[in-house]
């Protein structure tokens, strides 16, 4: 028989191994058939706590411009009066308008013999020069014929300044020099003295030294007037708003400078702050927990 030729199959073997061949698929599949084990759900902790210092980090880098800058200007606020921030003032026009400040000399000022008195937000003047030591707005303005020349009186609502006509302070009058403790007006007598009011008027002849009571009726009160062209004009320059830079570190510090809406981003930076020490603490927790864990198990 040659050995290419194979041996022939007898049909009853053949059916025989069929059917045991079935019978064996059939036993394996029920064997199979019994419920599989659940996998373990995927740990999405890791996962979470990955994306969560991500973002830590992305809202850290754009806070830390704002925290840096609320820091130092709170830094600075804490010494101002050192640096002399409280004293200095701007005058920028682009910052003055963002106060809503904007330049606008005196219409009405004092005349007395002469001379103008006149006041602006930040100066009084006289003559279109300013008088040193500020003086608060006056509320009149009168000769007086002093000692060492003829002189000029300031009236303010506390006292009386006495100025020469170059504008230099001469000496101020307060009660309980004067008769009442604020002034309402002042003026001039018939006899050349000064007169003060409150509720009652008082006269003085003698530059203010001593005091009688005289008829309201029988002074020349001073009254504001018009001021001259050539007045406002000369006074414009000193009529420019400023600001101080004590005050423009607050509303920077705080972001009301730039209105209700840079209120409102320091508020949100405020918000993003607490919220970054929240995640990093949580963040912080989770890696000592998982280090833990990995300890344990070594």
């Amino acid at each position: 028989m040659s050995a290419q030729t194979r041996p022939p199959v007898d049909p009853a073997q053949a059916e025989g191994a069929a059917v045991a061949d079935t019978a064996a698929s059939v036993s394996v599949a029920a064997h199979d058939s019994r419920p599989a084990k659940a996998l373990p759900r995927p740990n999405t902790r890791p996962a979470f706590t990955a994306q969560l210092r991500k973002w830590h980090q992305r809202f850290g880098l754009a806070a830390s411009l704002f925290l840096i800058w609320l820091g130092s200007s709170g830094a600075i606020l804490s010494r101002s009066d050192q640096f002399g921030f409280d004293a200095m003032r701007v005058r920028w026009d682009w910052l003055t308008a963002l106060y809503g400040l904007s330049a606008e000399a005196p219409r009405m000022g004092f005349e007395a013999q002469g001379h103008w008195m006149a006041a602006t937000r930040e100066s009084t003047l006289l003559d279109a020069r300013v008088v040193e030591p500020r003086i608060p707005p006056p509320i009149g303005f009168v000769p007086l014929a002093g000692v060492t020349g003829r002189q000029l009186v300031i009236g303010t609502s506390e006292s009386l300044v006495i100025v020469g006509e170059d504008g230099v302070r001469v000496d101020e009058l307060r009660a309980p020099i004067l008769p009442v403790a604020s002034l309402r007006r002042i003026g001039t007598t018939v006899d050349g003295g000064i007169a003060v009011q409150d509720f009652d008027a008082f006269e003085s002849r003698d530059g203010g030294n001593t005091w009688v009571a005289v008829l309201p009726q029988s002074v020349k009160w001073s009254h504001p007037a018009p001021l001259p062209g050539a007045q406002r004009k000369a006074i414009e320059q000193f009529a420019k708003p400023s600001v101080l830079v004590e005050q423009v570190l607050i509303d920077l510090h705080s972001g009301r400078l730039f209105g209700p809406i840079g209120a409102w981003i320091i508020t949100l930076v405020g918000v993003l702050a607490l919220g970054l020490s929240i995640s990093g603490v949580w963040s912080w927790w989770r890696i000592r927990q998982s280090r833990q864990r990995t300890v344990k198990r070594g």
